[in-house]
């Protein structure tokens, strides 16, 4: 194994066996809700390094779990590396048990709580009701399982994609919690919604390029162009470092790529991206994901993006963790320290981002009244 970021690709490709005689040792238990092939784990590789995995029927050659002189253990490309369980959240074990909506639409990623929003019926009303949104993020502060928000709105017909619903309930969240509040959604067809979108409270923007789980319908195309678009746009609201998208990492020629990082991060737009597993294993994949490390790091460093808004994905690589990807495992850690881990600084940011949002409130105001809107 030559590093972390290696290792967390294998998983992904593979899955985890967990075997009977480590099943109900506590330490795992407490990762799983009944531990069944299909349900997923998360590994902690390191600190501040996880990767989420589902649990796999025993085969050869499957990286599993093991349990040597009481430390737990993960044997995977012929050695064996001391991993530690994320413990599922009780609330999210209760809900999955009582197989309640929440369940199916609130879960943890690293410190990240997410919870996945889409408008349904006649009336387009939330899949979640406010009530229920601000219960479920209280009992993740509660638990001390989670310290950033992100609201992950599906699909939406409206113009608007939704989100301009979301403002009453992400007002609430800012009234209720001192949290930073992260939208992952659709771009608008009107870019000005962005405006809003930030008036509102919403202080990270994620409009995904590639892989997002909703999709559009033929008659209504979100095309590459509106994307790069809306992002460009809130590259100009929101701080700097704040205005994120996805691409993939596929198996292959890392040429276009590195033209599409080159291109958004000189637009103010950082990219995370999405280790997708190849259906074909050629030996290549590992260097492929190292190199691409390498070049999202520099060409985040080139543009001058701070990454300290940035939080570790289970899925994904972004250029807050490249050097998991890059360096051998007793070297690597964060490039930053993520401001939601640091008490004194994340209080005086979450002044400076409430300033700043009332300074760029007035300013929009002010150009619609000197246009006479």
């Amino acid at each position: 194994m030559e590093s972390y970021g290696q290792l967390k690709f294998e998983l992904i490709r593979k899955g985890l066996v967990i075997p009977q005689e480590v099943r109900d040792v506590s330490e795992v238990t407490c990762g799983y809700c009944d531990g069944q092939p299909g349900e997923e784990i998360a590994l902690s590789l390191a600190e501040n390094f996880i990767v989420k995995v589902p649990i796999k029927e025993a085969d050869d050659g499957m990286p599993q779990l093991k349990l040597s002189d009481g430390v737990l253990k993960l044997n995977s490309m012929g050695t064996d590396v001391e991993v530690g369980i994320v413990p599922l959240p009780n609330f999210v074990r209760e809900q999955m048990q009582k197989r309640s909506p929440v369940s199916d639409n609130a879960c943890i990623d690293g410190y990240c709580l997410n919870l996945f929003l889409r408008a349904v019926g006649q009336k387009n009303r939330l899949n979640l009701t406010q009530e229920t949104i601000l219960s479920v993020i209280k009992s993740a502060f509660e638990e001390g399982s989670a310290d950033v928000i992100q609201l992950n709105m599906d699909y939406c017909r409206e113009p608007d994609r939704g989100l301009t619903r979301l403002a009453p309930v992400v007002q609430a969240i800012k009234k209720e919690f001192s949290t930073f509040v992260a939208l992952r959604g659709f771009p608008p067809k009107d870019k000005q919604i962005l405006d809003k979108v930030y008036a509102a409270g919403i202080d990270l923007l994620n409009l995904p390029l590639e892989g997002f789980v909703g999709f559009a319908k033929k008659d209504d195309i979100i095309s590459p162009p509106l994307v790069y678009t809306a992002l460009e746009y809130a590259a100009g609201i929101f701080p700097a470092g704040t205005v994120w998208t996805e691409l993939f990492l596929e198996p292959g020629p890392l040429d276009s790529l590195k033209d599409k990082i080159d291109y958004l991060t000189g637009k103010g737009v950082v990219p995370l991206l999405k280790l997708i597993a190849p259906s074909i294993v050629t030996g290549e994949e590992s260097k492929q994901v190292a190199e691409a490390a390498s070049y999202l790091e520099e060409a985040v460093r080139k543009a001058r993006l701070p990454m300290k808004w940035l939080f570790p994905h289970c899925r994904y690589m972004s250029p807050l963790d490249t050097r998991f990807f890059i360096d051998s495992p007793d070297k690597a850690k964060l490039n930053v320290k993520p401001v939601y881990k640091s008490p004194l600084g994340r209080k005086a940011l979450e002044g400076f981002a409430a300033m700043r949002r009332k300074l760029r409130i007035k300013k929009v105001n002010d150009s619609y009244e000197s246009a006479g809107l």
